[in-house]
């Protein structure tokens, strides 16, 4: 369950782990403080820059893929008007105590963490999505360069392959929903979906299916209650 953000993280912490995804697979030292000069101009201190890679391009950037859909048709719906490309994730924890938004378009990244000093309901609802995604998008907006549609760069061996949705395997003429989902090359699906089904099968790119959903823990990265 740590993995799932039961235990407790800061929002740079939280805000280093994302920047992998947006740099790359390359997770960078947290820089506060540039440069010291004193009255004379000497340097007292100085800190350059640093990252290292901590997961491959080709990860990141599935990861990137799948924090596109969150924004585009998922929980992060709120932030499609920002105008540019961007990925990010919602988080909330039990009882609407934390509500959280990470963000990145192809060259900028921010966080917003909502809560109490003293751990409590936000309110009915206040979810990540609806309590901080909104106040992510406001600040980008005074940030970034609207209209700019440079996308996220793709790396060599990503392959795209046209899935069923019901099925996550390729897609036939009989497939009544289809997606272009891209893939690792060597991991993409090798069989189509079989013309008939026994049986319905939730719709696993749907918002509203989350395998998570029946876990009981505080989790920063899971899915947002639907609102009704």
């Amino acid at each position: 369950s740590l993995a799932l953000g039961s235990s407790e993280i800061t929002l740079q912490e939280l805000l280093v782990v994302y920047s992998a995804f947006a740099m790359d697979g390359r997770r960078p030292d947290p820089i506060s403080i540039h440069k010291i000069v004193d009255a004379d101009g000497q340097v007292l201190e100085e800190n350059l820059p640093h990252a290292q890679e901590v997961i491959s391009p080709q990860t990141a950037y599935l990861v990137t893929s799948m924090l596109e859909s969150v924004v585009k048709e998922g929980t992060g719906r709120a932030v499609r008007s920002l105008g540019v490309p961007c990925a990010g994730k919602t988080g909330t924890t039990n009882e609407f105590k934390d509500a959280w938004f990470i963000g990145y378009t192809p060259d900028r990244i921010a966080g917003v963490w909502i809560g109490r000093a003293q751990p409590r309901d936000l309110g009915k609802k206040e979810s990540g999505g609806r309590a901080a995604a909104p106040v992510w998008l406001h600040y980008m907006k005074k940030t970034v360069q609207t209209g700019a549609r440079k996308g996220f760069s793709m790396p060599s061996g990503m392959v795209f392959s046209r899935i069923d949705t019901k099925t996550g395997l390729l897609a036939t003429r009989s497939s009544k929903k289809t997606r272009l989902e891209c893939f690792t090359e060597g991991t993409e699906p090798k069989d189509f979906s079989p013309e008939e089904r026994d049986q319905d099968e939730a719709d696993f790119f749907k918002e509203e299916f989350d395998p998570l959903d029946s876990l009981p823990i505080a989790a920063d990265l899971d899915r947002d209650p639907p609102v009704e």
